[in-house]
């Protein structure tokens, strides 16, 4: 008979987390979560880049009978860094179980965690198993391999990568996908066997391809153009986009999608105790759905970026400036502010059109629609010749205006 526990669950908000808080509660557990920012009454606020004291975790940890420490972060940052979250933060959380008695710690890694790892990442973790296997705590690790699922960061990112009719992809191994469900499944049924206690373990699927296989299989693709990006270039990609907040594309993330994620995962797998899910096939109509909208936000957002860049660039460079200046004129424009709405306007369109690349948002597309509106009703009341001019300068912003008024509506919601 399946006993009951009470469980305290380290980053029960994450992806993984939330898949596992569902799975415990659904098998009589009762999960606590602790989290950065609590939402629920039972919810406990913890915070890895300051709770380094053992005082302040044996008064959160007393009472229950298993702690899962679900929480890491992938990039390291100068107030999240590895070694505060991997390492630091559990070495005194792994010691208040000890004290408090805590039958079981099960902490969830990340297979090619090694102390010599080819990436500071990977070497972070490795630490914090060590710390863990030293505690004195009774103990179970799981590495799991790429993990996805419907609601995951990465899986949406490389269902939209994988969308694509042409890709770009770096050197990269085979993969070994495990859904999420699995891993939960798995991880619960491991802090109530005995056997499982001083062990780790690998969580793999149960089937290895490559890297560009499991793409087209999220992005719903049977056939994609697929070209091999130069290493330098996918280095220099990197550099520039590891700098965007929340970015999962890295130089170290580069380095180890070369060396692929693979391993064998029988031992785990039979603690699931059922068939592991297929690797990613056909997306339900849903998950069409949602790709399709992000295919058309894009190119609604290239094609706005395009338009503010180039209007930018003939405002500054190419339209005469004798014939900026009469159209002001015609608009009432004193002649002493000229020279700064001409300029000053093109700098204005010059960083839309960069801000819809870089920083898109609801409240830009709001932004842009408004400007477009109001100088679009100043021009028709200044100059109605605009109006019914054959190429349309002003009637063809109401194209752009509905192309704002999609974005708006497509904008995921925090």
């Amino acid at each position: 008979m399946m006993s009951s526990f009470r469980i305290l669950l380290l980053g029960a908000d994450g992806f993984i987390g939330r898949h596992l808080a569902a799975e415990l509660e659904a098998r009589g557990h009762t999960v606590v979560g602790g989290v950065r920012q609590p939402r629920n009454a039972s919810d406990i606020a913890v915070d890895f880049s300051v709770d380094h004291d053992v005082a302040t975790w044996l008064a959160r940890v007393r009472g229950f009978d298993v702690v899962i420490n679900a929480v890491g972060v992938f990039r390291s940052g100068p107030r999240a860094g590895f070694d505060a979250i991997h390492e630091t933060a559990p070495r005194a959380l792994y010691a208040a179980c000890h004290e408090a008695g805590v039958r079981r710690v099960l902490l969830i890694s990340v297979l090619g965690a090694a102390t010599d790892g080819a990436t500071a990442y990977w070497r972070s973790k490795a630490a914090g198993e060590a710390v863990l296997r030293a505690a004195g705590v009774p103990w179970t690790i799981v590495q799991p391999g790429l993990v996805y699922g419907a609601d995951g960061a990465s899986s949406r990112l490389f269902a939209r990568l994988g969308s694509l009719p042409l890709q770009l992809l770096p050197a990269s191994g085979d993969v070994q996908p495990i859904h999420v469900d699995d891993l939960a499944t798995g991880c619960a049924r491991l802090i109530d066997a005995a056997d499982a206690a001083g062990k780790t373990f690998i969580a793999t699927g149960p089937q290895k391809q490559s890297f560009a296989l499991y793409l087209r299989r999220l992005g719903d693709r049977d056939r994609v153009c697929s070209l091999q990006l130069p290493a330098r270039l996918g280095s220099m990609l990197a550099i520039l986009l590891e700098r965007l907040p929340g970015s999962l594309i890295s130089r170290d993330s580069l380095t180890m999608l070369a060396q692929g994620s693979h391993g064998d995962g029988n031992a785990f797998a039979a603690y699931v105790g059922r068939p592991l899910c297929a690797p990613p096939g056909e997306i339900d109509p849903a998950g069409r759905l949602a790709l399709q909208c992000w295919q058309v936000a894009w190119l609604l957002r290239g094609g706005l970026a395009f338009v503010w860049l180039a209007t930018a660039w003939v405002s500054l460079f190419v339209y005469p400036v004798a014939g900026s200046h009469q159209l002001l004129a015609g608009c009432g424009i004193p002649a002493a502010l000229f020279e700064p709405l001409r300029v000053g306007s093109a700098l204005l369109d010059a960083g839309f059109g960069v801000l819809t690349l870089l920083r898109p948002g609801r409240r830009l597309w709001q932004l842009q629609l408004a400007l477009i509106a109001g100088y679009s009703t100043i021009v028709a009341f200044c100059l109605p010749e605009y109006l019914a001019h054959p190429f349309g300068p002003l009637t063809k912003n109401a194209g752009l205006i509905a192309a704002l008024a999609a974005l708006i509506v497509l904008e995921e919601k925090p």
